[in-house]
C-alpha cells in the first residue's frame, strides 16, 4: 500500500470516528440535559394540547398561526407526546434526532448517486453526519418545541430527493408515480411545518423544467404549489413587530450582509470576538452564496444535469430563500438574530449539501483543479473545525441550560412563585402559573414523575435514612416572599454520595412534622468545596431549590438516592416573622424623610388600583399598578434615621402579593440589610416591621419593590411612621 493510500485511509476513519464521536455524544446529551419542563413557546401552545385534553379541540384549530407559521405537522408530534409521554418531551426530543438522520439519509442518498469513490464518499458522509449532527445545533435538539426547524429541512431534502427519484425512474420507463406523489406530500408538510415550507413545493417547479420533466408534470406540480400557497394564506395575518420590508429595499448592502452573516453563522461557534465574528461569518457566508449562484449557473447553461445534482441545487435555494425571508422580517433585529443557533440548523444542511454538490466534480488533473481542491478542502476543515468546536460548546451550554431549567422545575414542584426564575423559561409568568394545576393535576411534564408529586405528603421511605452516606451542607436559605403565614424560601448548599463517588441529583425538603416542602437539583458549581475536601472528587456538587414553611420552623434537606432512600444533608431554622399587619390606628408619629420617594417602572403617585379606594390619613400615597397589573419598578424612600426598633407604614396590595418586597438597604453602602414581604391585603392597613439590630439610630433606605407581572400584582403604601413601644404590637 502506497503511502498516499495510508494517508487517505487515515484521513477517512479519522472523519468516521469523529462523526461516529459526534453522533453519540449528541444522542448523550438529549439523555442528560433533556427536560420534561416546557420550555419558551411551548408555554403558549400547550393551549392546544390542553383543549386535546378537555376534548375542546377543533381540527380547524391546528392551523392556527403560531408568529408566521402554520406547525400543523409539529402540533402533532406534540400530541403524541402527550399521548404516549405525559408531555415530558420524550416524543419531541425523539423526532429531533430522527428527523435530523432522515435530513442526513436524504442529502447522502443524492450524493451516493453522484460519488464513483467509494471512500470518497464515506470520507466526505462522516463529516456531513457530523456537522448535521453537531451540537452547535444545541438550541434546536435540546427544545422540544424545535421539530419544525429539523422538519423544514428534511421535508424539503426528502421531497427534493423524491422527485429525483421519480424522474430518474421515468427516464427508465418504470413507474414514477409513487416518489412523485410522495414529493408533493412532502412540500405540503412542509409547508405545514414552518412558513418558509412553501419555498419547497415552488422549487419542484424549476426541478421539473430543469429536468424535463414534461409539460403535464410541470403544470402539475405548479397547480399544487398554487394551491398549497392559496391554502396557507388563506385567513392569515401579518405579524406585528417584525422588521418592515422597505428597510430591505432601501438599505440593500445591510440586507445582503445580514444574508451573508445568516448563511456564514457556523463560523459563530468557534466563539471568536467581535467584530472578528461578524466579519468571518459574513465572508464564509458571501463564499456560500458565491458557490450557489456558481452552482445555479452551471445548471443553467448545461441543462443536462443529474436528477441528484438539480435536487441537491435546489435544496441549497431552499435554505438561502430560507435566509432571504428570515432576513427581510428581522434585520432590525441586528446581526446577532442571524447567529441564533436555531438557524444553524438550516445553514448545516446548506453546507453539507454544497459539500456533496461539489465533491464529486472535483477535477486534479491541472493546476486549476488542483487550486479548486485545495480552496475547497480549506473550506470543509473549516465547516469540520466549527462542527466541532461548536459541538463542544454546545455540550456546555446544555449543561448549564439543564441547570437553568432545573431550578425552573424545582420552583414549580414546591409551589414557589418565583418570577425570574420561571421567567428563565418563559418571560411571562403568568402564563406558567395559569397551566401549572393543570399539569399537577393530569400528572403532566415534570408532575409525571411520581416523585414531583409529593408536595405536602409524608413519604414513609423517608423515615429511614442511611447514615453517613452523605456530606453536604444547607449553606442558605434566601426570603423570596411571604403569604397567610407561610415564608417561600430560595435555598442553596452541597450534598455528596460518598458510597457512589457522586455528586448528589435531586434533593427535597421536609418541614418539623416530615412533611415535604419543597425541591431542589444537583449540579451547580462548587469548586471551593472540592478544594476544602478532598473526599470530594466534582467540582459540581452544589445544589439549589425551593421550598415553603412557616416561620421559625425546622427545615431538613435529604439528598434523594436510587430506589427510593435518603441521606439528611442538612438542617436549617427558617427565618422568624419580622413582619406583621397592624391597624392604621395603631400607627404613630410620622418619620421625617429630607426628599420625595425615588420612583422607577411603574411607581407613580396615587398609583393603587381604583379597587383599593383612598388611604383614610392625611399623607402621599404611591402605587405601582399604575393602569396595568403588570408594571413592575422600585421605590426609595431615604434615607431617614430610624430611632427605634421598629416602624410602620400603611400598605395596600392586589389579589397576589407573592412578588411584592420592601428592602431594608443601609444608605451609606447600599448593603442589603432585612427583606420583608408585603402580605396580600385587599384593604388599606398597616403592616410592621421589625428592624436589625444594625439598623437602629443609623441612616437607612426602604425599598418597595414590585417585581410581579402576572394578574393581581401591584402594591401601594403611605408614610413612613414610629412604633413608639418596643414590644410587638398585639
Amino acid at each position: 500500500m502506497s503511502v498516499g493510500s495510508i494517508f487517505r485511509l487515515f484521513i477517512i476513519v479519522s472523519v468516521l470516528v469523529i462523526a461516529a464521536a459526534v453522533v453519540s455524544t449528541t444522542i448523550l446529551a438529549l439523555v442528560r440535559f433533556g427536560s420534561s419542563m416546557l420550555l419558551s413557546d411551548q408555554w403558549t401552545d400547550f393551549d392546544y394540547t390542553r383543549r386535546l385534553a378537555e376534548g375542546s379541540l377543533r381540527f380547524a384549530d391546528l392551523f392556527d398561526q403560531h408568529n408566521e407559521h402554520r406547525i400543523f405537522f409539529p402540533r402533532l408530534i406534540f400530541f403524541l407526546d402527550y399521548l404516549v409521554a405525559n408531555n415530558t418531551n420524550t416524543v419531541d426530543l425523539t423526532f429531533n434526532v430522527l428527523i435530523a438522520a432522515g435530513t442526513l439519509f436524504s442529502i447522502l442518498a443524492l450524493y451516493r448517486k453522484l460519488e464513483k469513490d467509494r471512500g470518497i464518499y464515506l470520507g466526505f458522509a462522516a463529516i456531513g453526519t457530523a456537522i448535521l449532527f453537531s451540537l452547535s445545533q444545541r438550541e434546536n435538539f435540546l427544545w422540544g418545541f424545535q421539530v419544525q426547524f429539523f422538519g423544514a429541512v428534511a421535508a424539503a431534502a426528502g421531497a427534493f430527493l423524491a422527485f429525483a427519484v421519480s424522474i430518474e425512474r421515468a427516464r427508465r420507463g418504470v413507474a414514477a408515480m409513487g416518489p412523485r406523489c410522495l414529493a408533493y406530500v412532502l412540500v405540503l408538510v412542509d409547508t405545514y411545518t414552518l412558513s418558509n415550507g412553501i419555498l419547497a413545493a415552488f422549487l419542484l417547479i424549476p426541478m421539473a423544467l430543469a429536468l424535463r420533466a414534461g409539460r403535464a408534470i410541470v403544470l402539475a406540480t405548479l397547480g399544487w404549489a398554487l394551491l398549497l400557497a392559496v391554502s396557507y394564506f388563506l385567513n392569515f395575518h401579518p405579524v406585528q413587530g417584525h422588521s418592515p420590508y422597505l428597510y430591505s429595499l432601501t438599505h440593500p448592502l445591510d440586507y445582503l450582509g445580514y444574508l451573508s452573516g445568516y448563511l456564514g453563522n457556523l463560523v459563530t461557534c468557534l466563539g471568536i470576538a467581535e467584530p472578528l465574528r461578524s466579519r468571518a461569518a459574513i465572508l464564509l457566508g458571501a463564499i456560500g452564496l458565491l458557490l450557489t449562484l456558481a452552482a445555479l449557473a452551471r445548471s443553467l447553461r448545461t441543462w443536462d444535469e443529474p436528477p441528484a445534482r438539480v435536487a441537491l441545487l435546489a435544496l441549497m435555494l431552499f435554505v438561502l430563500g430560507t435566509a432571504m425571508l428570515t432576513a427581510l422580517g428581522r434585520i432590525t433585529f441586528g446581526m446577532e438574530q442571524a447567529f441564533s443557533g436555531r438557524y444553524v440548523t438550516p445553514v448545516s444542511v446548506f453546507w453539507v449539501a454544497h459539500i456533496c454538490y461539489w465533491a464529486p466534480l472535483r477535477r486534479l488533473r491541472d493546476g486549476l483543479g488542483l487550486g479548486l481542491a485545495l480552496a475547497g478542502a480549506v473550506v470543509v476543515a473549516g465547516l469540520t473545525l466549527c462542527a466541532v468546536k461548536g459541538h463542544l460548546r454546545g455540550w456546555q451550554e446544555g449543561n448549564a441550560q439543564a441547570l437553568t431549567t432545573a431550578k425552573a422545575r424545582d420552583a414549580i414542584l414546591s409551589d414557589v412563585r418565583d418570577v425570574s426564575t420561571y421567567q428563565s423559561v418563559f418571560p411571562v409568568a403568568e402564563v406558567i402559573v395559569q397551566h401549572v394545576p393543570f399539569m399537577r393535576n393530569h400528572h403532566l411534564s415534570v408532575f409525571a414523575d411520581p416523585d414531583n408529586r409529593l408536595l405536602g405528603q409524608k413519604p414513609d421511605w423517608l423515615a429511614v435514612t442511611l447514615a453517613n452516606r452523605c456530606i453536604g451542607a444547607f449553606d442558605l436559605t434566601a426570603l423570596l416572599s411571604s403569604s397567610g403565614g407561610e415564608l417561600s424560601l430560595a435555598a442553596t448548599g452541597w450534598a455528596w454520595d460518598q458510597a457512589r463517588g457522586k455528586a448528589v441529583a435531586r434533593l427535597l425538603f421536609t418541614d418539623a412534622a416530615g412533611m415535604v416542602v419543597g425541591y431542589a437539583g444537583g449540579g451547580w458549581p462548587r469548586p471551593d468545596v472540592r478544594l476544602a475536601i478532598p473526599a470530594v472528587r466534582s467540582g459540581a456538587v452544589g445544589w439549589t431549590g425551593f421550598l415553603k414553611a412557616a416561620p421559625a420552623t425546622l427545615v431538613r434537606a435529604y439528598a434523594l438516592l436510587p430506589g427510593h432512600r435518603a441521606c439528611v444533608v442538612g438542617e436549617k431554622i427558617t427565618p422568624s416573622d419580622d413582619s406583621h399587619l397592624v391597624p392604621l390606628s395603631s400607627l404613630g408619629a410620622a418619620i421625617s424623610v429630607s426628599s420625595a420617594p425615588a420612583l422607577s417602572g411603574g411607581w407613580s403617585q396615587d398609583g393603587q388600583n381604583a379597587a383599593a379606594g383612598s388611604l383614610s390619613l392625611d399623607e402621599v400615597v404611591y402605587g405601582s399598578w399604575s393602569g396595568t397589573d403588570g408594571n413592575v419598578g422600585e421605590m426609595r424612600v431615604g434615607p431617614f434615621t430610624a430611632t427605634h426598633s421598629r416602624i410602620a407604614f400603611p400598605m395596600v396590595t392586589g389579589p397576589h402579593a407573592e412578588n411584592q418586597v420592601a428592602v431594608l438597604l443601609d444608605a451609606e453602602t447600599g448593603i442589603e440589610l432585612r427583606r420583608y414581604p408585603l402580605f396580600t391585603s385587599l384593604t388599606w392597613t398597616g403592616l410592621e416591621i421589625q428592624l436589625p439590630e444594625a439598623a437602629v439610630g443609623k441612616a437607612v433606605v426602604l425599598e418597595f419593590r414590585d417585581q410581579g407581572t402576572g394578574w393581581g400584582e401591584w402594591s401601594a403604601v403611605g408614610g413612613l411612621h414610629e412604633v413608639v413601644s418596643d414590644n410587638p404590637t398585639p
